[in-house]
């Protein structure tokens, strides 16, 4: 059991730092792709800074709920980890 200690925190710190990357990855293509389009818009309809502000505005939330969502998947899947561990090596 001392040995599936370090192999189950090894696991958890690699989801983790997956977990952050993901949300960090998501945030910025939700960023970047709210100015781009609010800036292709703008020029469009000659609203100089109204609609990227508006999109910027609304990624916000999009980007917490893309968050949520990569924090459950991660979790669901350490926690079906963890119980396909215990019943390989019950104790």
């Amino acid at each position: 059991m001392a040995q599936s200690d370090p192999n189950r925190k090894n696991i958890l710190n690699t989801l983790l730092i997956v977990m952050i990357g993901q949300v960090g990855c998501l945030t910025l293509v939700v960023i970047l792709g709210s100015v781009f389009l609010g800036l292709w818009l703008d020029n469009t309809f000659g609203t100089k800074p109204v609609i990227t502000l508006v999109l910027l505005f609304a990624g916000i939330p999009l980007s917490v709920l893309l968050m949520l969502s990569v924090a459950r998947r991660t979790l669901a899947r350490l926690r079906e980890q963890n119980e396909n561990t215990q019943k390989e090596n019950p104790v």
